[in-house]
């Protein structure tokens, strides 16, 4: 038993997958796991005895005595520091990350100090509204990163706070606050956070950005006069339903583009060269390059056969337009060997070589361009349907929820029944073997 009870402690501290938060996920380009790997949902992939939120610090050699204040905080070994959480900063953990300080004097004191660096702005006011490094006058002592005084009364740098009364009397103002990790566009691993103060209380939220607008749209293939008719792309959503006008996209939710070839023409096969997010004036990301995936957005590429190509993405918002245009360079093959697939750095698979690989002399590739486009919610626009926008992610979030702890007690369950296997061929090969001769 004693054997079987230390391999189940073993199977508990080797893997330990680090649940990403709204302050830190592993795939934002500033928030980087200190150890081992991120996984695909932004999870840091931590090997005993590495922990915490970044697989940055020994959790199974620890000290005592530090007195960490913050949730979940270790001990380091030297027994003077602490080891936070993404949560909580400062030598003792003792400030918190996302914090308010209120103030009698017509102004509030905003402090943001997660891992990374986002750039952080009351929503709707970012050109007068941003938080800097510079600690304001009447700062808590000690609290550090970045910080923003939102004046109360003086509406012309932030905009008013919103008011609420509740069923008790008590009165909040709040200032609503993306936080914002690349520096053209928003993503669906940016955060939302409200800072609020109220009567004798403070309190500060947060959840991952989810702007929604009516208005998506969709427009026929742009390509040159000799490939009209030969490559087309539609988007599709996470359920492969093809978006049409009408439709709503939130940022962060998955967008398909998938190319497909003229059955009627005598190419055989297509190669996706590159692709790139535009907002339609001079700011644009090269999210596909030699076939490969460039940034994280971009989330797998298939295909069957020869065609489609799809390349699956999760929408993006460019800060200055409701307009994001996808285009793509393509190659067009009448032989399928001329569009086989590449190995990309990280050991995926790609379709596509590189431009110095295509054999321009070749009649057999042709190369195309096409072009897409969708709309997203204007963040800076004031959204008229932020509430029901709020309940469509609660009711999601309740599901996603359950769907989470039905996975985990399957898995529970399957561990527990490996193990009891293991502890009865165990006991059956140190029972004593009776002689039953004559």
């Amino acid at each position: 038993m004693s054997r079987l009870l230390l391999l189940l402690g073993i199977i508990g501290t080797a893997f330990v997958q680090v649940q990403s938060t709204v302050e830190f996920n592993c795939l934002r380009t500033s928030d980087d796991c200190a150890a081992d790997t991120c996984g695909s949902n932004g999870d840091c992939n931590c090997v005993s005895p590495n922990g915490l939120y970044n697989c940055g610090t020994d959790v199974v050699n620890v000290g005592t005595g530090c007195g960490c204040v913050g949730t979940g905080s270790i001990c380091n070994i030297d027994g003077t520091t602490c080891a936070c959480t993404e949560k909580f900063y400062g030598p003792l953990c003792q400030y918190k990350t996302l914090d308010v300080s209120c103030s009698t004097a017509g102004s509030h004191i905003l402090n943001v100090n997660v891992p990374g660096t986002p750039t952080c702005y009351v929503k709707g006011f970012e050109s007068t509204c941003s938080f800097s490094t510079t600690v304001p006058t009447g700062a808590p002592t000690g609290w550090a990163g970045n910080f923003l005084e939102a004046s109360l009364t003086d509406a012309t740098n932030c905009g008013s706070p919103t008011e609420t009364t509740d069923a008790d009397g008590v009165k909040t103002k709040c200032f609503t606050v993306i936080c914002r990790y690349e520096s053209l566009y928003l993503t669906g691993l940016d955060f939302e956070a409200q800072f609020c103060c109220g009567d004798e209380k403070k309190t500060v939220t947060s959840d991952p950005l989810t702007l929604t607008e009516n208005g998506l749209s969709t427009t026929d293939v742009n390509a040159d006069a000799a490939g009209a008719n030969i490559v087309t792309v539609v988007m599709k959503d996470g359920a492969d339903a093809t978006i049409v006008t009408g439709s709503a996209v939130d940022i962060g939710s998955t967008v398909k583009l998938e190319f497909t070839l003229d059955s009627t023409s005598d190419f055989a096969a297509i190669r996706v060269l590159s692709c790139k997010a535009k907002d339609g004036g001079s700011n644009e990301v090269e999210f596909i390059a030699s076939s490969c995936p460039t940034k994280t957005f971009v989330q797998s590429t298939s295909r069957t056969g020869g065609s489609p190509v799809v390349i699956e993405t999760k929408a993006i918002k460019f800060t200055g337009t409701t307009t994001v245009t996808y285009e793509c360079s393509v190659l067009i093959c009448r032989q399928m060997t001329e569009c086989a697939e590449v190995t990309c750095t990280d050991g995926t698979s790609g379709f596509g070589r590189k431009k110095r690989e295509i054999t321009a002399s070749s009649n057999s590739t042709e190369q195309k361009t096409v072009v897409t486009y969708v709309r997203v919610n204007d963040p800076f626009a004031a959204s008229e349907v932020k509430s029901a926008v709020q309940d469509a992610v609660a009711q999601t979030g309740a599901i996603n929820l359950s769907a989470a702890v039905v996975g985990l007690a399957v898995v529970v369950l399957v561990l527990l029944a490996a193990c009891l296997v293991l502890g009865v061929c165990l006991i059956n090969r140190r029972a004593p073997v009776k002689n039953i001769q004559g």
